[in-house]
């Protein structure tokens, strides 16, 4: 703003200049055309310098809505992966068998309850004989589970939303095609440890199409705490034990 402001302090400096040398050589009707050009001219270069400034201010705030809409998918995502995981033991590389897992599959509800038992086997090393009355002898602590139901995971994730059957792609206001989501999983070996990972991207050009390219270029090259870094919004990695995304908190938790 304080750009605009010293450019249009400057023009309007030239103009009155410029009016006076029109003084000396146009006649009052002409010199008076030419300075209400000069002045047309001065408030279209002053938009212009405005709208200059206001693009970047303008790309940032569409660019946050969107990339908010792509970390909720993301989230999304992330819940369902994990109980994929929780019962198969392993997580899946196609959001179509998600989709489809989260609508047939079903926790099964386990209470568990803390009890004392007769510790046997201590107290049969240690000639303890225990009454019938159970007093005496040796007791260890034990966790007695037991089955009391199931619950579908659709109903414990998404409750009355169906958002989940597309999982496979963000939709964007302004945009008629909807921006896919690709993914991968894998298992993570090291020695004889073995674990599943798995990996979503989507990409920040997709996200952007409709914006100059300049911006996307720009943005593409983030490198900074309050943004989102790199040419991709990332959850997960195939590398290493992560469930992180590459995202601020302000978008959502991204551990």
């Amino acid at each position: 703003m304080l750009t605009v402001i010293i450019v249009v302090v400057l023009l309007c400096l030239l103009i009155f200049l410029f009016g006076k040398f029109l003084d000396k050589f146009f006649s009052p009707k002409t010199r008076a055309l030419v300075i209400a050009i000069m002045w047309i001219l001065t408030g279209l270069f002053g938009y212009l310098i405005y709208d200059s400034i206001q693009e970047p201010i303008r790309f940032d705030k569409l660019k946050e809505k969107r990339y908010q809409a792509a970390v909720n998918k993301m989230l999304d995502i992330k819940k369902a992966q994990l109980a994929f995981k929780e019962i198969n033991k392993r997580y899946t590389d196609n959001l179509d068998s998600l989709v489809q897992f989260i609508e047939t599959a079903e926790f099964t509800i386990i209470e568990r309850k803390d009890t004392s038992v007769i510790d046997v086997e201590r107290n049969r090393i240690y000639g303890i004989s225990v009454g019938s009355d159970g007093v005496g002898g040796y007791f260890k602590d034990v966790v007695v589970t037991k089955e009391i139901g199931k619950i579908k995971v659709k109903d414990s994730l998404f409750k009355d939303s169906d958002r989940y059957k597309r999982l496979n792609s963000v939709k964007i206001d302004g945009l008629a095609e909807r921006i896919p989501v690709t993914m991968k999983a894998g298992w993570l070996v090291k020695g004889e440890f073995k674990s599943p990972v798995f990996e979503a991207r989507i990409n920040k050009s997709a996200l952007l199409s409709d914006q100059k390219d300049y911006l996307v270029a720009k943005e593409k090259k983030t490198v900074s705490v309050d943004g989102i870094n790199g040419e991709e919004i990332i959850l997960g990695s195939l590398e290493e034990l992560s469930m992180a995304g590459n995202w601020p908190k302000k978008y959502g938790k991204n551990e």
